[in-house]
This record gives C-alpha cells, sequence and structure tokens, in this order.
C-alpha cells in the first residue's frame, strides 16, 4: 500500500516537473528569440548612419587618413622583408601594427559620431558601443595575400585589456559583446597589387541588456508562473482528494479489520472454555465449571461491547474516554487467567509477579484487556521457543506505576522498534513471513495507550526476548 502510494507520488511528481519543465521551455525560447530581435530597430538606425558616414572611409570617420600612410607607405618595405627575412619581416608589421592602432585610439571619431546618432534617434542614454578590427591581410605583387592581423591570433604588442574575442580593442565602453550586438561588419578590399584587405565591426548593446528584456518580457513571465502555480494548484488538490478518498478507504477496511482482529479472542477463548466443559473429568467435579461459566460470560461481555463500540481507532482520545476504577492486581489476574485458558494448549506460561499492597487505577477495562491480549498474542507470535514464557511485573518508582510485559521471544531488532506501531507495519525479519496478522496489533496496543495518557517504552535483544513497559501516572 506504501509502495502504491510511492508510485502514485512518483508519477504525479514526474508529470508536475515534465510539465513545469515545458512551460520552462517554451518561456526560454521566448526569452531567446527577444532577445536576438531586440533593438532590431535602433540597429538598424544605427547602422545605417554610420555605414553612411564612413563610405569611401574605414573603421571610423577620418579613419582611412590614418591607416592608408601606415599600410601602403610601407607596403614594399614589408613585401621585401617578407621575401628575405620573415623573423624581420614579423618584428616590423609588429611595430607598424602597435603604431596604426595606437593613433586610431587617440585619433577616434568614433565617440562623437554615436553621441550624435543617439541625440539624432533620441536613442537611451545607457546605450553603448565597441569598435573592434577584427583582420588585415597586404597584397602583394601578383595578388599574394599575407595575413598581419588575426582576431583569434595572439600578438605580444597587444595588451590583455585592447584584446576582444572579435578583434582589437580601437573605441567604446561596450564590454563583452554577443554576436547578437553587432550592428555592422564590413570588409574592405581591392582586387589590385599593392593594396590592403580589412575587417573591422561595429557592435552597441544597453549595459543592462538582460535586465531590459526581462522588463519586456514580464508579462509573458507572469503568465508563465501563473500557469505554473494554476498547474501546481490542480495537482495538489486533485491528490489531495485523491489522498483523503484513499484515507476513507482505508478507514473502512481497518474498521472490518480491526473487528475481525479483536473478535478473534474472545471467540477463541470461549471455545476453548466450552471444549473444556464437555471434558468428563473436568465435570466430575462441579468446582472446576464455575471458574469456566466466568470466564465465558466475561468474554461473552467482551464480545458484546465489541459490538456495541465503534471500533474507529481514531476517535479514542483522554476527554471521551470512558474510565472507572480497578484494582490492577485483581484485573491483571483475571485478564491473564482469561487469557491462560486459551494458551494452556499451546505450552504457554504467563506469570504475575504482583505487589504486595492493592493499587487502583482509573481506565477503560475494555481498551486495556484488548491492550494486554495484543501484547500476549505477539510475545507468542514472535517465539520459536517449545516453552513459551511471559512475565507480568507491576513495579512502583517515581510516582508511577510500571507495567512491564517481558517474554522469551526472538527479539526485535534494533532499526525495527521506531515503526512497530505504525499502522499496517510487520517486523521484516527472517524467519517471520509465514507468521499471521494485519500488523494492527502493536498499533491499536499503542493508541490505547495513548488514549488514557499514558506512556510505552520498548527494551528488546534479538534471540532473548523483548520488554514493554507501560508508564502509568499514579
Amino acid at each position: 500500500m506504501k509502495y502504491s502510494l510511492a508510485i502514485h507520488k512518483g508519477i504525479s511528481l514526474l508529470g508536475l516537473v515534465l510539465l513545469i519543465a515545458v512551460l520552462f521551455y517554451l518561456t526560454y525560447n521566448a526569452f531567446k528569440l527577444r532577445d536576438e530581435q531586440y533593438q532590431a530597430a535602433e540597429k538598424t538606425l544605427i547602422n545605417n548612419r554610420y555605414t553612411q558616414r564612413i563610405r569611401n572611409d574605414k573603421v571610423f570617420p577620418g579613419g582611412v587618413a590614418i591607416i592608408d600612410p601606415y599600410l601602403m607607405g610601407n607596403m614594399y618595405t614589408m613585401e621585401v622583408l617578407y621575401d628575405q627575412d620573415r623573423v624581420a619581416f614579423e618584428h616590423y608589421k609588429n611595430r607598424i601594427l602597435d603604431s596604426m592602432f595606437h593613433a586610431l585610439r587617440e585619433t577616434n571619431t568614433m565617440d562623437r559620431l554615436f553621441a550624435q546618432i543617439k541625440a539624432e534617434y533620441t536613442l537611451n542614454e545607457d546605450l553603448q558601443y565597441l569598435l573592434t578590427i577584427n583582420s588585415i591581410q597586404l597584397v602583394f605583387k601578383n595578388l599574394r595575400v599575407v595575413t598581419i592581423y588575426q582576431a583569434d591570433e595572439s600578438y605580444p604588442f597587444i595588451p590583455d585589456s585592447l584584446k576582444t574575442r572579435y578583434g582589437v580593442y580601437i573605441g567604446g565602453k561596450l564590454g563583452k559583446p554577443r554576436p547578437q550586438n553587432q550592428i555592422a561588419g564590413i570588409t574592405v578590399s581591392s582586387p589590385t597589387d599593392y593594396n590592403y584587405w580589412m575587417t573591422f565591426s561595429l557592435y552597441a548593446d544597453h549595459s543592462n541588456r538582460t535586465w531590459h528584456i526581462v522588463k519586456l518580457m514580464m508579462p509573458t513571465f507572469l503568465l508563465a508562473l501563473f500557469a505554473i502555480g494554476c498547474v501546481v494548484s490542480i495537482y495538489y488538490i486533485t491528490f489531495r482528494n485523491w489522498i483523503r478518498q484513499k484515507k476513507l478507504a482505508e478507514m473502512k477496511s481497518d474498521f472490518v479489520n480491526s473487528i475481525t482482529h479483536e473478535f478473534n479472542t474472545p471467540l477463541s477463548t470461549i471455545i476453548v472454555a466450552n471444549k473444556n466443559m464437555q471434558n468428563d473429568k473436568i465435570l466430575a467435579d462441579p468446582n472446576n465449571i464455575k471458574p469456566l461459566t466466568k470466564i465465558i460470560e466475561r468474554q461473552s461481555l467482551r464480545l458484546q461491547k465489541l459490538f456495541e463500540q465503534v471500533m474507529d481507532i481514531t476517535t479514542m482520545d483522554n476527554s471521551s474516554l470512558q474510565k472507572e476504577a480497578y484494582e490492577l492486581n485483581q484485573l491483571l489476574y483475571e485478564i491473564i487467567t482469561d487469557y491462560n485458558v486459551k494458551a494452556s494448549v499451546q505450552h504457554i506460561a504467563i506469570e504475575l509477579n504482583e505487589v504486595k499492597q492493592p493499587f487502583v487505577v482509573e481506565l477503560n477495562r475494555f481498551f486495556f484487556t484488548t491492550m494486554l491480549f495484543n501484547l500476549f498474542d505477539n510475545a507468542i507470535k514472535y517465539n520459536h521457543n517449545d516453552h513459551k514464557r511471559i512475565t507480568v511485573t507491576i513495579e512502583i518508582a517515581d510516582a508511577a506505576i510500571h507495567l512491564q510485559i517481558a517474554d522469551n521471544g526472538i527479539g526485535i531488532p534494533d532499526q525495527e522498534i521506531e515503526h512497530i506501531f505504525e499502522k499496517f507495519y510487520r517486523i521484516q525479519k527472517q524467519g517471520t513471513q509465514h507468521i499471521a496478522g494485519l500488523g494492527l496489533g502493536l498499533y491499536y496496543t499503542y493508541q490505547c495507550i495513548k488514549s488514557h495518557g499514558w506512556t510505552l517504552s520498548v527494551t528488546s535483544e534479538e534471540m532473548k526476548g523483548s520488554q514493554f513497559t507501560i508508564n502509568i501516572p499514579y
């Protein structure tokens, strides 16, 4: 039953997780789409104005006047060095590039141009840009193309602060641009000898792009959260109703099981007493008949009470329990006498170690008797000895009566003790699978003790026996 409940819980939880995952996936895709389309209009405006201003120019307005003297002015020298001494060529072209990049950063006009574009189109003030050169290739005689700078290669003259994954930094304050931030990527080339090809890129983005997109996506986020909340609520209500219906079914089953369990003991006692009354040796002495009739009377009354009382364990509590005063020694003697009638044919000895002075205890006799009978039943069932022994002892200590029920059975493993009072729980020990029972006896016993306001403790040693101690405040 617990296994079935765990399966239902697992399936429900898995379905809920999958549904939430689908909603998250759809929301995430919507976010990615919005991220890709974000600033599409702004990017178009910036790109149009930027490309318009650098027509017949490079990198930024006035850039070609800075770049050409470095590259075109040293073209022949670099060709000779490339053909004759590659080491000298590397050293020379690195100096040229270092000087050119420095001059471009020093005379960068992109700051002014980008500010004009933002003002012209009333763009957000926190919009930032990044301008990079991605690659440079020289074209020597016979259209020989030689790469002198490439973004994904390392150059000792370029410090880390000026390196980006897209190329060398020329201008702007935008950090860590992404592909969707690219406004323009331009390659300028010429199919003639002694020229150069150059690729440069412009990126632009808000400094808090993610937060801007989240704000735009807020209705979608809220709708997704609302949908998830509705799904969770529906799952919870459905599962709670299912559990409630399941508990109602279990309560009905428990009722029948409890009645069946409780009927067995008095019926067995009456049957055994009746058989004894049919014994010729017992009938020969009239004094033997009266105790048997008393036993039958008590057990018949017990059966009558079983019919009269509703055996729903959940209704037992200290306020509604009807109690009467009983002398404990006498009551225990009667209970043990009744039980011995049934147990006499099974080589079972029940011993009562009573106290000398009488003790009057307020209790419900019906529940008290049932509680002890359940403990006796378990002491016998979980006992493989030929001669089974149960000892009932009364001790007085700490302003309480300690009623101890000890046996010489198989004992209870330490890891099982905390579970033995759970409904339908049965000891998971090798050699006990054949023992009949519903796992209700100790549960019912514990409920009886709780309903009286008493406490129960258990000590046990495997293969030596167990001791249940009922602590009755006195």
